[in-house]
């Protein structure tokens, strides 16, 4: 090969290891990657951060009650019709002869239901599938529980989802006149989630969760609930998919249908950093690429529309 030909090779080898690793988002002798954010990323992740931490500590507060009222309506291993229809079966261990006859959950049972369409109450979240309660602890308003779920599905107003996976669930009943406050604290190292919305079904992973949920009902009725928190959030969409570690400033108000009235996000993504505000109707994300401290795009919704484009 003549010095000409081995320069023009040497030249189109080199060439094409630079296109290489410009193709793979590398190049620079800093090594820095592409760190924008597209606005459609932007948008569900936001939207998927106002509302699956609260819809899945619903969810969650809703196998709690119905597990509370098949236990206290039912006697182990008979068919008990749900007091808002559907039936639920239960067995139960541990405990002593009498704490498994009472009707509540006691320090030390075990419990394994079995759903199918059950409601604990008129309007309730409607459960189907299986799920087991240890009793951690529990005594006056007070019960903490280690949950496992095996494919248990709760239909929520806005969507329906499924739970996979273990947890500690704690629940504090305070009553005063004709207000009671739940008040629910959901942890967990890994849920698998499935969202069905719209006849649309998209898969999540949520990590290291640590969700509060709060609500006061007067005379039975709830005007809202706030929440709180934090968790990691994978989401595999139809139309991208991203992940995000989610977490609330402070506590969030929803109204009673679901919907954010009030509060702030912090939403952190491997390269950006996004913020989300909800006032007075209108839902603010900023995107901060980088990060580095400076807002580099500021997008307003409707709060209704964006709950509405979650999964």
């Amino acid at each position: 090969m003549s010095t000409s030909t081995l320069h023009i090779a040497l030249r189109a080898t080199a060439l094409a290891a630079v296109t290489l690793l410009a193709a793979c988002g590398g190049g620079g002798s800093d090594g820095s990657t592409d760190t924008s954010v597209s606005m459609a990323t932007a948008e569900s992740a936001s939207a998927n951060s106002m509302e699956m931490p609260a819809e899945t500590t619903s969810a969650m507060s809703a196998t709690m009650s119905t597990a509370q009222a098949v236990v206290a309506g039912a006697q182990a291993g008979a068919t008990y019709a749900c007091l808002g229809g559907g039936t639920a079966v239960f067995t139960a261990t541990g405990g002593t002869a009498a704490s498994l006859l009472n009707g509540q959950l006691d320090t030390g049972e075990v419990y394994s239901l079995q759903y199918n369409a059950c409601r604990g109450s008129a309007g309730a979240a409607q459960i189907n599938g299986a799920m087991t309660l240890t009793v951690v602890s529990a005594g006056s308003g007070n019960v903490t529980v280690a949950t496992q779920t095996q494919g248990i599905v709760v239909t929520l107003p806005l969507r329906t989802l499924t739970l996979n996976g273990s947890s500690t669930f704690s629940q504090t009943v305070v009553a005063s006149g004709a207000s009671v406050t739940t008040t629910n604290h959901w942890t967990s190292p890994q849920i698998a989630l499935t969202s069905l919305r719209n006849g649309a079904t998209s898969s999540l992973t949520l990590t290291n969760i640590d969700l509060t949920r709060s609500m006061t009902t007067t005379n039975g009725l709830a005007a809202g609930s706030s929440h709180s928190g934090t968790l990691t959030l994978a989401a595999a969409l139809p139309a991208n998919t991203w992940t995000a570690t989610i977490a609330t400033q402070g506590a969030v108000a929803f109204d009673a249908s679901g919907v954010p009235t009030q509060g702030s996000w912090a939403i952190t993504l491997p390269h950006n950093a996004i913020g989300l505000t909800v006032a007075a109707g209108t839902a603010t994300v900023t995107v901060d690429n980088g990060p580095d401290g400076s807002i580099d795009h500021t997008y307003t919704f409707g709060a209704n529309a964006l709950a509405g484009e979650a999964v």
